[in-house]
């Protein structure tokens, strides 16, 4: 059937309408995202972040978005200190002759440092990335650190949170083994550290 003059308004409707929907599944993981930014320095657990990810957005795009997001809130909180707070920081580490050998090992391994702090269970993210911003830690060896820490200690998270929406048990499973792993380099990346300090 040929379109009458009277249909053209209702095609323009139906064509702002399908804009206005495109724009919002835009948005929302901008938004997601944005809370990360937000939400991270604030010390809100990023393993909640993560999960209601992956019960909004599924497995693939969960997981994504956590990835994304650990990494941008980390840098965050990582900027917020260094630019706040490491003057305070550098004055205590000249007093200290501990803090200063703390302090150059960080300049030297600043990545395995932080990498074997994410991966390992218990430690607070948002503390470590806080941590980081007053060290000597560099921002790439820094950021590096965090997204593969992110990948093996964050994201499973949103797989958990899909797999318990949807009732599977394999995200649950590749989770949990994702995590175990993650403890298991940790524990491997402190010995190699321990075993790099100098006798005193």
């Amino acid at each position: 059937e040929r379109a009458t003059g009277r249909d053209a308004p209702l095609r323009r409707l139906d064509w702002v309408l399908g804009l206005a929907v495109l724009a919002l599944i835009g948005l929302v993981p901008r938004a997601a995202l944005a809370a990360w930014v937000v939400l991270t320095p604030a010390l809100f657990p990023g393993t909640l972040l993560a999960a209601a990810s992956g019960l909004t957005f599924g497995a693939i795009w969960g997981t994504a978005l956590a990835l994304g997001g650990a990494v941008l809130g980390g840098l965050a909180a990582f900027t917020l200190a260094r630019t706040l707070a490491r003057g305070p920081a550098l004055r205590l580490v000249r007093r200290s002759t501990t803090l200063a050998r703390a302090h150059a090992r960080l300049e030297r391994r600043g990545f395995a440092a932080v990498l074997a702090a994410r991966l390992m269970p218990g430690v607070p993210a948002s503390g470590l990335y806080y941590a980081a911003g007053v060290s000597p830690v560099r921002r790439r060896a820094f950021m590096a650190a965090i997204a593969i820490g992110a990948l093996l200690r964050t994201t499973p998270y949103a797989l958990l949170g899909q797999g318990l929406a949807s009732g599977s048990a394999i995200p649950v499973v590749i989770a949990a083994a994702s995590i175990a792993m993650g403890a298991g380099g940790a524990m491997l990346l402190f010995r190699q550290l321990r075993a790099s300090v100098p006798a005193s």
